[in-house]
């Protein structure tokens, strides 16, 4: 149950959390139908969870130990200075909205207008003074785990000189994060309660979007993450914007960097979406290493037809046709002892890289849904368990990144001398 610590109202009052949960709620969707069901959630999410957010990030900024501070004012995040990402309930962030939870404009804004705006502006002001006082602490991966860059290097520097000449001077090359559909054709229990799919109108507001923003913003881009908030191929909105992107000549410079599950991403799509030459990045979300497993985190997914895409990208990464792989899980009680082998199915499928972040609450889910799920509470049941598999040998290869892991150990559990994703600056 909702405290009133958790939502500033008393206790049995209807929190915002309640009431996101209500408005996914079946019958709610039944009864007043999905168009004014998100609606109450966006107004939800934009006046109520945010300012929660905002609160807790601000609180955890204060509260940083020595060691945090030194080590914020001697490295530098250069997301705030060069991206921006779009999201469902129409606000537009400098980075994930989890870890800043500070929107810097909307999407129906003139895009350069939301660059530089005041909010924007102070964002990265906290980024060099040092304080990251607008961001989380805890679910930042590049904060908790240690992989801000140096501050003293020459492109940090650049990003430093280019703020402070203001908005007289062309912006840079932005790296773009659409996450304005939530789309899906999976129903994962870490993201969401049911599958979500847009509607004929939603997706013609969507694909409106398509002209009046998204085409214009990346213009300016280097790079487009599709997507942050549901799936690229789940999406039909999406699936329809990067036809548009990789049939145009305006765009063949830019590099397209997919988020999916994995499940509608064969040869097919790859040639339907002529995806040859435009793809940068791969983050395939899989969340297990056994077939059961992945049948209970990733519903109603099919195991077999994953492995199955997995051997088709594994044959596009070793031609080059893919950048970089990476494969991702976010850990909970139901897969942390598959971290290892989860490595190992990296290895095995030519993975660049292999992520690990820790489950998170999400606001439509009970205490109780989070509370059994959250393996990184040190009174769960498995907690223990949970920090031995920490120091399995495979999670020090190479390509193992821990992610916000460290911030759920006891300080010194994860060496940085020894574990090669814990103070080493992402790419």
């Amino acid at each position: 149950m909702a405290t009133s610590k958790d939502t500033g109202k008393q206790p049995g009052a209807l929190s915002p959390r309640r009431l996101l949960q209500w408005a996914a709620s079946p019958a709610v969707l039944d009864f007043i139908g999905r168009d004014r069901a998100d609606a109450v959630a966006s107004f939800v999410n934009n006046n109520l969870i945010l300012k929660l957010r905002q609160r807790r990030a601000y609180a955890q900024s204060q509260a940083q130990d020595e060691a945090a501070k030194a080590y914020l004012k001697t490295h530098f995040c250069r997301r705030p200075f060069n991206t921006m990402e779009t999201t469902h309930t129409g606000l537009v962030f400098a980075c994930c909205p989890v870890y800043l939870p500070t929107p810097i404009g909307r999407l129906d804004q003139d895009h350069r207008d939301v660059w530089h705006s005041d909010v924007a502006n102070k964002i990265r002001e906290s980024i060099i003074d040092g304080t990251y006082s607008y961001c989380d602490h805890i679910n930042c991966p590049f904060i908790a785990g240690r992989q801000l860059e140096p501050r003293d290097t020459d492109e940090a520097r650049e990003f430093i000189d280019h703020h402070r000449k203001g908005r007289d001077v062309p912006p840079p090359p932005l790296q773009v994060v659409l996450s304005h559909d939530k789309s899906c054709n999976l129903a994962c229990p870490s993201c969401r309660s049911g599958i979500y799919v847009a509607n004929k109108a939603r997706q013609a507001k969507l694909d409106d979007l398509t002209e009046t923003s998204l085409l214009p913003m990346l213009k300016d881009a280097g790079e487009v993450i599709i997507t942050g908030s549901g799936d690229a191929f789940g999406s039909n909105h999406f699936r329809n914007l990067i036809k548009r992107l990789t049939a145009s000549e305006d765009y063949k410079d830019l590099q397209l960097h997919l988020h999916t599950n994995g499940q509608l991403f064969d040869e097919r799509a790859w040639r339907d979406l002529n995806l040859s030459g435009h793809v940068g990045a791969v983050q395939i979300s899989i969340d297990a290493a056994e077939a059961d497993t992945y049948a209970n985190v990733r519903r109603p997914g099919n195991f077999a037809r994953l492995l199955k895409n997995l051997a088709f990208l594994k044959a596009k990464r070793e031609e080059g046709e893919i950048k970089h792989l990476m494969f991702s899980m976010v850990v909970q009680n139901a897969n942390f002892r598959e971290m290892p082998a989860f490595v190992k199915m990296g290895q095995d499928f030519s993975a660049d890289s292999v992520m690990f972040n820790m489950y998170r609450q999400r606001d439509v889910f009970s205490k109780g849904e989070f509370e059994e799920a959250f393996i990184g509470d040190p009174e769960h049941p498995e907690h223990a368990d949970f920090l031995e598999i920490l120091h399995a040998p495979e999670l020090h290869l190479p390509i193992a990144n821990l992610g916000n892991l460290a911030a759920y150990a006891p300080a010194g559990w994860l060496d940085a001398d020894k574990h090669p994703s814990i103070g080493q600056a992402a790419e």
